[in-house]
């Protein structure tokens, strides 16, 4: 059982959606954060809904279970090193990409792993990723 851990959009996608499965350390972890990054991408795919009240309801019941991991200056400074590290190794970084760097340097900082699918997280060195 993992004590904590953090969670990407697609995760929290997957549990709030009962037409799909979760992992099942959305339900064993003790303590699940949603980075405040992710929160945002929850909500701008809430405003382009065709239901956005609705799914902001959701999103609030989940803010309300899961806290929000929220970034200080610490994060600026892991956001820095992970993002002149994927410059020096010359991947580029989309808008997207850099909610994700965002994301990595928060769990980095609080040393949690990331509950996530997307694979582009697997090359953020010293991230703990974990794929269900």
């Amino acid at each position: 059982m993992i004590e904590r851990l953090a969670v990407d959009a697609n995760a929290v996608i997957d549990y709030i959606r009962l037409d799909r499965e979760y992992s099942p350390e959305l339900d064993s972890a003790k303590t699940v954060f949603v980075p405040l990054t992710v929160i945002g991408e929850l909500f701008y795919g809430a405003s382009c809904s065709d239901r956005p009240d609705h799914h902001r309801t959701i999103i609030e019941k989940v803010i309300k279970r899961w806290p929000p991991l929220v970034p200080d200056l610490e994060t600026s400074r892991v956001y820095g090193e992970i993002r002149a590290s994927a410059a020096r190794k010359a991947v580029s970084i989309t808008a997207s990409k850099t909610n994700d760097l965002w994301i990595a340097a928060l769990c980095i900082q609080h040393e949690l792993p990331l509950l996530t699918n997307d694979g582009g997280f697997d090359r953020i060195a010293g991230l703990t990723v974990i794929h269900w």
